[in-house]
């Protein structure tokens, strides 16, 4: 009798007294028979099986025979377990439709002569308990009969497991067709391809009803063609897992994953593990793991240090447990993870992810915050390292330092309903978008701080923040292609580092950054309040027509903010193009704050500023406003213009010259002068100063006042004039001057005091 591992015994085979009855008789003690790589006829060993009912409940065991010829149990029925240790089969074992209790291949992977079993045909096979194949060398092509074309090694086409399938250290070599073809299977527990296991053709699981798990630990799946694992359809209740084994070897998959409208009630779950999918095909992705539509009711783990040569694609997918990436994803200038269109239920975590290819979340919702801190995006394809369009994030979008290569974040119209934080994070995409949240809506804060770089154009178009704008401490610079861009970039012909275009800030928005090159355009922006260094945050070709904005703050709250009329009047003069609604805006705000000289002083810059775009009629005009009462800001300066010519006109008439000149007239026709009146005939004394009251005396101030000031009569003008001797002339001249001067300008302080002349 000889010993096992197990504790359990074995009778050697005795040549010349019959096969079948030692083995059931061996079967009957509950020990097995050891052959001693005695030749075994298949024969016979088919003659055994049926002859089960006079074994013992323990089984069939049968160690290191060499059983000759084709094992046929099709549509027999063994009610007791079989199990072959160490034998070698000269032909494929069938047992297509048999209903068989267990049916054990086990060997010793490193003997030094391995135990071979060319081929396993167990289609519609019922299998009440386990089916292992540990240790084996499995080898062959087994053509079924229905599909002429279709050829596998093992077959378990609709099979029924009633536990669980091993296959620990096991090698199935096909010729050319499949390692294993198991479609609509129905397994009770758990398949297990374990420690050394390789396989180097395809594993099909098509349609597969697994209650249990889907364990790759330690395996390694090498097929010669592209698909390595198959599940399309597949429904598995437990986890699917490719994780490393205890004894440090790695899972090694170097094919493709095929995962479509698969069901998945655990995790997926990829540790320590080496995926490389295979070269694709003209104009196709090069896919490591192609999941459209699959249900994980768990998450996707991608853990340790993981590298995954290809893509992760995963479109239109429902992630119950959420994604976890960890390691690298590398598929570089094609897609490395696509989960556009997915239902992600517990978040995205992708900290400190490396991956070369472009990102793909477009039109996906995921309920939870997105992290990709210290990610790695580099490689991608059409420039996109990161496409967001129309994402929904439930939480926040956690981007701090990571570091976008020759790509952009897109969240083109994206929902957020938390904070948008790129601190300290790096995108450089020459000549194209390196962030861009055109239409995004973004309940919280959007963080460009820290350090934040971009080297391209950083895009807020029509972005709706909640919150703040934070860009204190970010380095911006329009960098151009260095070369033509294929396909080409949006063209950026403002040649701006920041657009936000009609963007909505209720929060406020915290400058405080740098301009390396490239202009700002906030044409339509709006904001409730304005942080900023207005000498060194607004390059001159900036674009501020029509941004509103209700205050000024001190960046971060430290200090005060700037409110100094002049200061901003010297941030919009520097401004190369003019444009009126910045302006207008400024002495708007500082009105509201109570500073209505501020403000005055803003309008009258803005149309000193505007002065050069006028025709020069209007110019003329303009430059006579701002002498005057500078553009109707200054209405006194007209009263002061009117008290100058009457006290000038007032000393002129004062001068004993000037007076003799002035002549006065009655009714009878009779003139006089300030000195009095020529004597009429028959008189021998004229009448005295001003005819002994005939005429109003000549008072120089009222009558001044009654020449410069239009609305005023005291009837000095209509009763006094210059004659024509003397300075008569040139007088009448001053006159008529003095009082257009004081038309105009008592027409200018009118209309300036009801601050009507403020337009134009």
């Amino acid at each position: 009798m000889i010993g096992n591992a197990d504790g359990s015994a074995w009778v050697p085979l005795r040549p010349g007294e019959g096969f079948v009855p030692q083995l059931l008789a061996a079967s009957r003690t509950g020990r097995g028979l050891a052959c001693a790589d005695a030749d075994v006829d298949a024969a016979e060993l088919r003659a055994a099986c049926l002859a089960t009912g006079e074994a013992d409940p323990f089984g069939l065991r049968m160690s290191g025979a060499r059983v000759t010829g084709r094992l046929d149990l099709r549509a027999c029925e063994v009610r007791v377990p079989l199990r072959f240790q160490s034998c070698t089969f000269t032909d494929p074992v069938s047992v297509q439709g048999a209903a068989l209790h267990d049916l054990v291949f086990t060997a010793d992977p490193a003997a030094a002569r391995p135990s071979v079993l060319p081929g396993l045909s167990a289609t519609g096979a019922r299998f009440t308990r386990d089916l292992i194949l540990s240790g084996m060398v499995i080898t062959g092509d087994i053509r079924a009969r229905d599909e002429k074309r279709t050829a596998a090694t093992v077959w378990l086409a609709e099979a029924e497991v009633g536990g669980s399938i091993v296959a620990l250290g096991t090698r199935i070599r096909p010729g050319s067709g499949r390692a294993v073809h198991a479609d609509r299977m129905r397994v009770a527990g758990n398949i297990r391809l374990l420690d050394g296991f390789r396989s180097t053709g395809e594993v099909r699981l098509r349609a597969v009803r697994l209650t249990g798990s889907l364990d790759l630990i330690g395996a390694e799946l090498a097929p010669s063609h592209g698909w390595a694992l198959d599940l399309a359809g597949a429904a598995v209740g437990g986890h699917i897992r490719l994780l490393a084994s205890d004894t440090g070897r790695r899972c090694r998959v170097r094919g493709r994953i095929e995962m479509a409208h698969a069901t998945v009630d655990g995790d997926l779950v990829v540790e320590q593990a080496d995926l490389t999918a295979p070269p694709a095909g003209p104009g196709a992705v090069r896919t490591a793991l192609w999941a459209p539509q699959a249900v994980l009711n768990g998450a996707l783990r991608v853990d340790g240090d993981t590298v995954v040569r290809g893509g992760l694609l995963l479109p239109g997918a429902r992630l119950g447990g959420g994604v976890a990436l960890a390691g690298a994803v590398w598929n570089p200038r094609d897609t490395a993870l696509d989960l556009t269109q997915a239902t992600i239920g517990g978040g995205v975590d992708g900290s400190g992810l490396s991956v070369e290819g472009t990102v793909r979340f477009d039109s996906a919702r995921i309920d939870g915050p997105m992290h990709l801190e210290h990610a790695t995006l580099t490689a991608p394809l059409d420039r996109k390292c990161l496409s967001a369009v129309n994402l929904t994030v439930d939480g926040d979008v956690q981007l701090s330092h990571l570091a976008a290569v020759a790509g952009r974040l897109d969240f083109r119209g994206a929902v957020i309903t938390g904070v948008f934080n790129a601190e300290a994070a790096y995108i450089t995409n020459p000549g194209d978008k390196t962030v861009n949240l055109n239409m995004a809506q973004i309940t919280g804060n959007v963080r460009l701080c820290g350090g934040f770089r971009s080297a391209g154009l950083l895009v807020l178009d029509r972005a709706v923040v909640g919150g703040r704008l934070r860009a204190d401490g970010a380095v911006l610079t329009w960098a151009p292609a260095p070369a033509p861009l294929d396909p080409p970039g949006e063209a950026n012909a403002r040649g701006a580092a920041v657009e936000a275009i009609s963007a909505v800030f209720r929060g406020g928005i915290d400058l405080g950054w740098r301009i390396a090159s490239g202009a700002v355009d906030f044409t339509g922006a709006t904001t409730s309040y304005l942080a900023d260094r207005p000498d060194q945050d607004w390059p001159a070709d900036s674009y501020l027509g029509g941004f509103a904005y209700d205050r000024f703050e001190a960046i971060e709250w430290h200090g005060d903010g700037v409110w100094d009329a002049a200061t901003r009047i010297a941030w919009l003069a520097r401004m190369r193009r003019y444009d009126s609604r910045a302006w207008e805006r400024l002495a708007s705000v500082l009105r509201t704050a109570g500073d209505r000289d501020g403000a005055d002083a803003v309008l009258i810059a803005q149309r000193r500023r505007a002065r050069p775009l006028r025709s020069a009629p209007r110019r003329v005009l303009d430059v006579l406003q701002d002498v005057t009462v500078r553009y109707g800001f200054r209405p006194q300066r007209a009263l002061y213009l009117l008290l100058t010519l009457i006290a000038m006109l007032t000393v002129a008439l004062s001068l004993p010259a000037v007076q003799a000149d002035m002549r006065a007239t009655d009714q009878n026709a009779l003139v006089f002068a300030p000195s009095g009146a020529r004597p009429l005939p028959g008189e021998a004394t004229p009448p005295g100063t001003c005819g002994d009251g005939k005429v109003r005396c000549l008072n120089p101030f009222f009558y001044a006042v009654d020449t410069v000031v239009p609305l005023i009569d005291l009837h000095q003008r209509s009763t006094w004039y210059p004659g024509r001797g003397g300075h008569g002339v040139p007088m009448e001249w001053v006159l008529n001057l003095c009082t257009i001067l004081g038309w105009l300008a008592s027409t200018v302080f009118a209309v300036s005091f009801t601050r009507l002349g403020r337009a134009g």
